[in-house]
């Protein structure tokens, strides 16, 4: 009954007022004096040693059990707990402990549903409890300036406002269950190529209104109690060494008063990180390596940091704990974790997340009824689904990998560590879930490829054997598979290339068979030379435990699809913003395009893309009507219109709002707001999205703040593109 709940009220999301049910006691605590006075009165206790224990975290591998990522030692004589911290973007990342896998971040982006994020990242913060960790580190927002980037699929998408509404609501979900969230990479890490070191060269207007605007949402709504700085450089400084980026933007411009923690080996001073605004050094085996007791006793003593500056550091380290409910309430190892629960919830987070890109000639929903052969081919779909890599990922999921290691070597790591194959077994995978749909329809596995070397190239005789079988059935399925992860840089291409020629399966068992869906499970943008020639696609990204029955049901239309795209998919590798003269990628990245990122770019150039921004297909239709703008004296605006469901079936949609902001700098149109919407067939319900001054302005560098902007063009639509109503 708690799950059937938790289904009915993802739907009823509003555009910018935070749900009732959301709101945490970090939020409502994050203005209360009394954290402070408590802080404060256990510093006043702490000896010099006990508060250089707080500042940096240790190989969880040596000094705990929990198998995590980090672990600072609490001081049991003042009820300070030991903290575990765990990697968390898809599940816990605990490597001893079994975790739930839930669908791909960039999967819940395209649910465009605040109330679903929030309760993903419960359901992961439930589980990181039970198995003794106080922080997760699973808050990644980077946006995809470059859609070949290696970990787009834990991210959330190419939009700030996007990316920031919901890293809010995941940073409020987390800290709802007592677990302090983290959120990240703090910033400029928008590639892995180089990203140890790299430059990321960014103007200020530029940083303020697209890459820093994710992470300003989320501190202002959500007051998360951490924000992980990022390996790379940002305009000469590494990042968690910037002061202008830890102190003067985040803690003083923003009003941050949690803690700011490096990643793991992104430290690389002591008393200047420490002036900047670093508040504790992740480090690893055998300890800090700046932050370390000598090092930073020595600081002291030589006067290049202060006393008051430690008390800020360990005083922010404990306001996380105390406003998260963390210090009263600390975790537990060993506590139960519902397994089948959350792979229900896992099951409806990707059924709400799917994208349904084509369907021509009303190819889908299949008929149970009318089939009597059913072909699924590819991507080891009779027995497991694609997932990301790295820290992105679960690494002892409930229901295992497809092998022990991948035949693969990805990046730094050779499958077997942190970074294990890309195939999670699933106790329901595609096949059997189509199956249980169609009981009376003959359905048959083929094309699967090699088991010990996940992505070697299908054989011509594999892909014959396909077209064979695709001939021979009503409809034929095919999965294709894009990987991706930490440390697997860029991709070369956006085209299925491992094994490279699953684009040649698609196109022979297209030839075979007109009825041919693909479904695919990727994390990135991907090219579809096919794309003409086949019936429907369905976008499923990395979809998780539950992602066979979903994927299923979808097809069946069990679930009408209600995702939309958080990601522009180009037409070809050469149109996306960072192409340039090769398609190199630079190891110190100029961000020369400046606002023109995603959607942005497409517009501001006139390229017309494969699927744009916003987009997604629905089993019924919408209608728009009547649209108002209204203006208040203090510069806010409400966007009214009527929604109609004029469709044959119950169904959800996303009404987006973009501002065509008058400023020549500016692209065409941004994203400002947005609803999702549940409704009958014939129902009308009319539609108000509130649009505050900030989303209205343009960061003014003569300023150094927001200036506003009056008299923006109001474009309202089901995408980027898809413009039903407008209004200057």
């Amino acid at each position: 009954m708690r799950i059937q709940l938790l289904f009915a009220l993802t739907l009823q999301a509003g555009a910018f007022a935070l749900i009732g049910s959301m709101t945490s006691s970090a939020q409502s605590a994050s203005t209360d004096q009394a954290a402070y006075q408590r802080a404060d009165a256990l510093i006043k206790q702490m000896t010099l040693d006990e508060k250089l224990q707080l500042i940096v975290s240790n190989d969880p591998f040596i000094d705990s059990p929990g198998g995590g990522a980090g672990y600072v030692k609490g001081i049991p004589r003042l009820h300070i707990p030991d903290l575990n911290m765990s990697d968390s973007s898809t599940g816990s990342g605990s490597k001893n402990q079994l975790s739930t896998t839930f669908p791909a971040t960039i999967a819940i982006a395209a649910s465009w549903d605040r109330q679903l994020s929030f309760d993903y990242a419960a359901q992961i913060a439930h589980e990181l409890r039970a198995q003794g960790f106080g922080m997760g580190l699973g808050g990644g927002t980077n946006l995809a300036r470059d859609p070949r980037g290696g970990r787009i699929f834990e991210y959330l998408g190419e939009d700030p406002v996007l990316a920031g509404e919901m890293l809010a609501q995941r940073s409020l979900g987390t800290q709802s269950a007592h677990v302090i969230a983290t959120i990240k990479h703090f910033a400029g890490n928008n590639q892995e190529t180089n990203r140890m070191g790299g430059n990321s060269q960014v103007d200020e207007r530029t940083l303020r209104e697209l890459y820093l605007t994710p992470f300003e949402i989320a501190v202002e709504q959500a007051h998360p109690g951490s924000v992980m700085c990022s390996y790379n450089r940002l305009n000469g400084d590494y990042a968690c060494e910037n002061e202008h980026l830890l102190t003067d933007i985040l803690k003083h411009d923003w009003h941050f008063e949690g803690m700011v923690q490096s990643d793991w080996g992104a430290t690389h001073s002591t008393a200047k990180a420490i002036n900047a605004g670093l508040d504790e050094e992740e480090g690893s085996e055998p300890g800090p390596t700046y932050f370390n007791r000598i090092d930073v006793l020595f600081a002291l003593s030589s006067h290049q940091i202060t006393q008051d500056r430690i008390d800020d550091m360990v005083r922010r380290k404990l306001y996380a704990m105390i406003t998260s409910g963390l210090m009263d309430d600390p975790p537990k190892a060993g506590g139960k974790i519902d397994f089948e629960a959350a792979t229900a919830f896992a099951q409806h987070a990707e059924e709400q997340s799917i994208v349904l890109l084509k369907n021509e000639h009303a190819q889908l929903p299949l008929a149970a009824s009318r089939l009597r052969s059913i072909a699924v081919i590819g991507g080891h779909a009779d027995i497991a689904v694609g997932t990301g890599g790295g820290s992105g990922d679960t690494l002892d999921p409930v229901s295992g990998f497809l092998t022990d290691c991948g035949g693969l070597q990805f990046g730094l790591h050779a499958g077997c560590d942190w970074w294990r194959t890309p195939w999670l077994k699933l106790a329901v995978p595609i096949v059997k879930a189509i199956q249980e749909l169609a009981p009376d329809a003959a359905v048959k596995f083929g094309g699967n490829g090699d088991l010990d070397d996940p992505y070697r190239a299908y054989s011509k005789q594999e892909i014959d054997d396909a077209a064979v079988l695709a001939a021979k059935s009503d409809v034929a399925i095919v999965v294709v598979n894009q990987p991706a992860g930490e440390d697997f840089g860029e991709q070369a291409s956006l085209g299925l290339a491992n094994p490279s020629n699953q684009d040649a399966l698609v196109e022979a068992v297209a030839g075979a068979n007109p009825h041919t869906i693909v479904i695919l499970e990727n994390g990135n943008p991907v090219l579809m030379p096919w794309k003409d020639r086949v019936s429907a696609i369905v976008e499923a990204w990395f979809p998780g435990e539950g992602g066979g029955r979903a994927i299923a049901r979808v097809l069946f239309g069990k679930v009408n699809p209600s995702g939309k795209l958080p990601l522009t998919f180009p037409a070809r590798n050469e149109d996306i913003p960072t192409w340039g003269k090769d398609g190199s990628i630079a190891k110190d990245p100029v961000y020369a395009e400046k606002l023109d990122i995603g959607y942005r770019w497409y517009d501001a150039k006139q390229i017309k893309p494969m699927f744009e921004f916003g987009y997604g297909l629905s089993y019924t239709h919408f209608a728009y009507s009547n649209l108002v703008v209204s203006n208040a004296a203090d510069h806010s605006m409400t966007v009214s219109f009527e929604l109609k469901n004029d469709g044959p079936v119950t169904g959800a949609e996303i009404p987006q709002v973009y501002l065509g902001i008058r400023d020549q700098n500016e692209p065409p149109k941004r994203l400002v707001g947005w609803s999702k919407i549940l409704l009958q067939p014939g129902e009308s319900r009319k539609v108000s999205i509130s649009i505050s001054p900030r989303m209205q302005s343009i960061w003014s560098v003569d300023e150094n703040g927001w200036k506003f902007i009056p008299g923006s063009h109001v474009y309202v639509g089901a995408s980027s593109r898809d413009i039903r109503l407008q209004k200057d």
